[in-house]
């Protein structure tokens, strides 16, 4: 009997984790956008700090670059602003269809990878064209520890 009651607490942990886990995932999967520029966090505030410290040539170049990513992300099956519809229309539906909303979560985890990937390549081709002062200016800029 003892070992049933424990089984029993340890299953309604377990569902209870998992159901804090999933409600986390879908609420950030969910949540708007609130208007902000979809990228890597943080973007636009790294290229905001860079101006004026960089050279001009270097500045065009992360800004071009910037807009690339931003446009990337906005054009492609990765863009979290779609996917929030779609998500919604599923939740709402009389009927919830797992299989689809799976589906729909695991087709833009898998074109972020791709996405990101071709991102981070760029990214490399753009630096490499920077100067060591460019690239050190940058370093401090986009590696610096988060705001507390």
């Amino acid at each position: 009997m003892r070992t049933r009651t424990l089984l029993t607490t340890v299953l309604l942990v377990s569902l209870g984790i998992n159901l804090f886990l999933a409600g986390s995932f879908v609420g950030t999967v969910l949540r708007p956008a609130f208007d902000r520029p979809p990228g890597p966090p943080g973007l636009q505030r790294i290229v905001r700090d860079l101006d004026g410290r960089l050279s001009p040539d270097a500045m065009t170049k992360i800004r071009d670059l910037t807009r690339e990513i931003d446009e990337r992300i906005r054009s492609g099956p990765a863009d979290p602003r779609r996917l929030h519809d779609e998500l919604r229309g599923l939740l709402e539906a009389e009927n919830f269809d797992a299989a689809a909303f799976v589906g729909k979560l695991d087709a833009f985890v898998s074109a972020r990878i791709v996405n990101d990937r071709v991102i981070i390549h760029r990214i490399a081709e753009v630096v490499a064209g920077l100067s060591r002062a460019d690239r050190k200016v940058l370093a401090e800029v986009a590696l610096r520890p988060p705001p507390h």
